[in-house]
């Protein structure tokens, strides 16, 4: 979905719909407060419009007090009586007029027609009765009969009072504001409820979303770290969509199959490694045992040797003075020359041997390893044997590294000839020699498309005296110097082979600047 593909929108879109139940809740409350404002306020303007039946009640009342005064007979009590009647009185008619406004502004519903002529009714006799007590108010200092007028006076104060409590009391705005109120309650009640019903979906589907967008999949980030920590390189995180996490799941895969890929690399090297410290400690025991017999085997080969050179001469000078025949002669000549050159083949083996015994206590000088490969091409030109096979190398660019020159025509010699060797028999073939340079070494590849290798054969490289060859056609131990000078130089060999037919790489890696491992070599 377009508007899931990224943690940024899945927030927007989820600050959205907070801002939605935020509304809508808002919504629903300030239209309850708009509600509860509307009827105190109706309220408000009924009280102060509403006929006020107490206030014309007590203005009424107010008119006992000067009355009773007037039972006194001294002059300045009457003055003061007077007076206090004067403003009692005319406070009693403007409440009165008060009432009747009003009366007269009150809306015309049904309630207030039926009961406005009966109020006014009440109003005009209470308008009379004023009329008369004041006129019987000024007639106390004149009538004969003081006492009987007060009290008739007082009756029709007592009789005001009756009036006003039957003067019916308009209830319309009240009742009608109630029935408003009860209304507005209850369309309130629905929309409140109805936003609930639309609120409660949504929250719910927020945390949904944030649980399986967010929290989900943060736990499942947190066990997966915590299952590669505990070394469980085959797990892998996998989450559906497009967004964010989705990438951050990728990137943590790719980070696993990188760190996977170089574990692998790292042990493949440090088993590498730790073959070559097994070979190496081989060849330490080798030349130890070498150094102590060598000479004890070259001696006798020797003698061997010399010997069989000597009667092989002697049967050349003799020409038959010995009395053996021509036939005995070839087999002899046969059987010596078997002798000399197993005894030379002896004394080459008892040579190598000692070669790697005496390791390598030369300099580590800079030269260019290209020199070194064209030196040993052209070396190789005059042997026979090999004339079908082409030999490919660039000799255009210069490499150079910090070697023992000589050592390393002995890594060419040996990589070169056991590629040629790899395709004797074969009516023609191609050994392509190539030199490369990275940031801090140089690498030479020696290819052929010669018999290939086995596993078995790959794996047991580079032990001394291991050899596939025919009898009497390869000591095994090329291989082993070569890696020895490599690994004396800080460097290593690796070998490729796709199987048998297939042919064989070769690939040494030399550093360029001789380090101080090389050099104490």
């Amino acid at each position: 979905m377009f508007l899931t593909r990224s943690i940024r929108r899945k927030l927007v879109i989820g600050l959205g719909l907070v801002l939605l139940m935020l509304v809508l809740l808002g919504i629903a409350g300030l239209s309850g407060l708009w509600s509860y404002r509307s009827v105190v306020h109706d309220l408000q303007a009924q009280l102060d419009t509403e006929p006020r039946r107490t206030d014309l009640a007590v203005a009424l009342a107010t008119l006992i007090e000067p009355l009773m005064g007037q039972r006194t007979r001294e002059r300045q009590e009457l003055q003061f009586n007077s007076d206090m009647w004067t403003v009692r009185l005319d406070h009693a008619n403007r409440e009165l007029r008060e009432y009747r406004r009003r009366v007269v502004e009150l809306p015309r519903t049904p309630d207030v027609a039926l009961r406005g002529p009966i109020i006014h009714r009440k109003l005009d006799q209470i308008q009379q009765t004023l009329s008369r007590l004041d006129r019987g108010r000024q007639q106390l200092n004149t009538v004969p009969d003081r006492e009987a007028l007060l009290d008739a006076m007082l009756r029709d104060i007592a009789r005001l009072q009756t009036v006003v409590q039957e003067i019916p009391n308009s209830d319309r705005g009240f009742h009608s504001t109630l029935l408003e109120a009860a209304a507005a309650y209850r369309w309130r009640l629905w929309l409140i409820g109805g936003c609930l019903v639309l609120v409660l979906p949504l929250l719910a589907s927020l945390y949904w979303c944030g649980y399986v967008w967010f929290f989900v999949r943060v736990r499942k980030l947190h066990d997966a770290a915590a299952r590669v920590a505990n070394g469980n390189y085959q797990h892998r995180l996998s989450f559906s969509g497009r967004d964010e996490m989705v990438d951050l799941a990728e990137s943590f895969n790719r980070m696993i199959d990188r760190f996977q890929r170089d574990k692998s690399e790292s042990d493949r090297e440090a088993q590498c490694r730790g073959e070559q410290i097994v070979r190496n400690k081989h060849l330490v025991d080798l030349g130890q045992m070498a150094s102590g017999i060598a000479h004890e085997i070259n001696n006798p080969l020797s003698a061997i040797s010399m010997a069989a050179d000597s009667l092989a001469e002697r049967l050349v000078e003799s020409d038959g003075r010995f009395g053996v025949s021509v036939g005995d002669q070839e087999l002899l000549r046969t059987y010596l020359t078997m002798i000399q050159q197993a005894a030379d083949r002896c004394q080459g083996i008892t040579k190598r041997t000692l070669e790697i015994a005496r390791g390598n206590n030369g300099p580590r000088v800079r030269y260019d390893v290209t020199k070194i490969v064209v030196e040993v091409l052209d070396r190789l030109r005059h042997v026979k044997g090999h004339e079908h096979i082409v030999i490919e190398f660039d000799r255009s660019r210069s490499h150079p590294a910090d070697v023992n020159a000589g050592e390393l025509v002995q890594v060419v010699q040996n990589l070169v000839m056991n590629a040629l060797e790899a395709m004797e028999g074969m009516a023609s073939g191609t050994v392509t020699i190539s030199l490369d340079e990275s940031v801090d070494e140089v690498i030479l590849s020696v290819r052929d498309t010669g018999c290939g290798m086995t596993p078995h054969v790959l794996s047991h490289l580079y032990k001394p005296f291991f050899t596939k060859r025919a009898s009497g056609k390869g000591t095994g131990l090329g291989l082993s110097i070569v890696d020895r000078i490599v690994g004396e130089h800080g460097g290593r060999i690796e070998a490729l082979s796709d199987g048998p037919g297939q042919g064989s790489t070769f690939r040494v890696h030399l550093p360029r600047r001789a380090t101080e491992a090389s050099h104490a070599a």
